[in-house]
């Protein structure tokens, strides 16, 4: 049962209205019903369904909940064989996709400044107690939270380098309050560098102010330890390895986390082991019969497009190469289904889910897709939770981190706890079946690289993963074997990031468009 349903409430933007009257300011009306920053942030609890409805853009049918990580994170690096610009590696400023993206994780920071601009005025007023203004603070820190996140995945999108090759390059807007007027709006690229510098201030923030951890009725809201594991990652692509290991060594030593047992691997996807000791954080589902997905309904709209033939959409297929690249690796059965592989159909009954026509292989994605029930059944609605990390990738994020120290024992050990665990062993203890031993150096990376492929399939981190590395034409060129919908790939220097939409360029009159686009 889900702990917490979080309520999508109509969102008022803040900010003072332009007052706009007679030349000689003869008569001056007010609407008295109407919600300004000034009358609507008066309460602690109108901040707190401010937060609900910032957390909700994070799981919205623009991003998390569908378009964002079915278009471009199983797109872009392959992960799916489908028919879209990203697919083929033909992105335009005029795609609809990289404007849903954009819009997306502009309007979770619009709605963290709402709040973040907005408490100060309250903490002023003198209006709080004492316990209205610790929660304030947590709730602010939340914002934060969020709002980095937004940021940390635009840099990764837009940015038109690495922090470390070349921080000086173009990236997104830096917007850190609510526009007034007009002009306001009108904010130019800030570079990459800036850009990482305002994630690490925004999750240090959020690190000082939200707890260790949350009872039932929040479980889904981000704790102390899931902002130390984002501030490893972000100085991870930073290549900062040192700050990077603190933080991980600050997530490990909270002995909060560990490995969820092979036995209820699978359940992490498939909605049956929420909020477990892997998760360091996830957004909440749950099924909504009385909305869908379009009509702001509590479910995931991922199984929809995802699931087996006769149990949704059907028509976005993991691509073929990735069938082959797992051999005989087990998490390709937690990954994909095979055409006899068993699930609810629309009748409810548990039958082989049959061969997708549009994979090469007959394969469907698993990973989010429910096996017990068909979302045609629950007004289109997955109620399984979206994985946004766990101690998995954090396990392979180190190993990463040591082996670029030159600790390869250690490098080694984190990487074969994630592979034990994959083949049914103990992650603590050595297994000479599978455990990786006797690599360094540049062979122990590439191991490392492949298991994250392996362990992370279908979770949305490979794109990121392929263009921190600088191995994008490499991996994407791949592709253009096996396939059944997509063209042919062909890599440009461009594709590294996505192109600032059109509407933005002609909309903003600072914005300059992403080169070579």
């Amino acid at each position: 049962m889900k702990r917490r349903k979080i309520i999508i409430y109509f969102f008022i933007l803040a900010g003072l209205a332009v007052a706009t009257g007679c030349a000689d300011n003869f008569l001056e009306l007010t609407n008295q019903n109407e919600l300004t920053a000034d009358n609507f942030y008066t309460k602690i609890e109108n901040f707190d369904l401010s937060l609900n409805a910032t957390y909700d853009a994070v799981k919205n049918l623009d991003l998390f909940g569908q378009t964002f990580y079915v278009q471009t994170l199983l797109a872009l690096p392959h992960e799916s064989d489908y028919w879209n610009a990203q697919n083929r590696n033909e992105v335009t400023s005029i795609d609809g996709n990289v404007y849903i993206a954009w819009r997306g994780f502009f309007r979770i920071v619009a709605r963290a400044n709402d709040i973040i601009g907005n408490a100060p005025a309250y903490e002023a007023s003198g209006k709080a107690t004492p316990d209205q203004l610790a929660q304030l603070n947590k709730i602010v820190g939340q914002a934060h939270f969020l709002r980095g996140l937004a940021y940390f995945h635009m840099v990764r999108l837009w940015g038109e380098e690495s922090y470390a090759a070349d921080s000086s390059r173009l990236a997104v807007p830096l917007i850190l309050k609510v526009a007034k007027t007009r002009d306001e709006l009108m904010i130019p690229r800030a570079s990459v560098g800036k850009v990482y510098t305002q994630i690490i201030k925004d999750f240090e923030a959020a690190e000082s102010l939200v707890p260790e951890g949350w009872d039932a009725n929040n479980i889904a809201r981000v704790t102390k330890f899931a902002v130390e594991g984002y501030l490893g990652q972000v100085y991870l692509y930073m290549e900062n390895y040192q700050k990077s290991k603190q933080y991980f060594d600050q997530v490990f030593a909270s002995n909060k986390y560990a490995l969820v047992p092979f036995e209820r691997y699978d359940d992490l996807f498939q909605g049956k082991n929420e909020f477990s000791r892997e998760s360091l954080f996830e957004l909440n589902y749950t099924i909504d019969m009385q909305q869908n997905i379009w009509e702001n309904g509590l479910g995931s709209g991922i199984a929809l497009v995802l699931a087996p033939p006769g149990r949704g959409w059907s028509n976005c297929t993991p691509h073929g190469v990735n069938i082959f690249r797992f051999h005989n690796d087990p998490r390709l059965k937690i990954c994909t289904y095979a055409p006899d592989d068993l699930a609810a159909d629309e009748t409810g009954a548990i039958t082989p889910v049959g061969k997708s026509q549009f994979n090469y292989t007959g394969h469907s994605f698993r990973k989010y897709v429910p096996k017990d029930y068909c979302v045609l059944t629950t007004n289109r609605n997955s109620g399984t939770n979206y994985l946004l990390m766990r101690l998995a990738d954090v396990y392979l994020m180190y190993a990463e981190v040591m082996n670029k120290l030159g600790n390869d024992a250690q490098a080694s050990e984190y990487m074969n706890k994630v592979r034990r665990r994959a083949y049914g062993f103990s992650p603590e203890a050595s297994e000479p079946a599978v455990d990786y031993v006797g690599l360094g150096g540049t062979q122990l990376r590439d191991s490392i690289r492949e298991e994250r492929f392996r362990e992370l399939f279908g979770e949305g981190h490979r794109w990121y993963d392929i263009v921190r590395w600088k191995i994008v034409e490499q991996e994407v060129t791949k592709y253009n074997t096996l396939n059944k919908t997509q063209g042919v790939i062909v890599y440009n220097a461009k594709d590294y990031y996505y192109p600032i939409p059109l509407q933005e360029v002609d909309n903003n009159t600072k914005m300059v468009p992403s080169t070579g686009y």
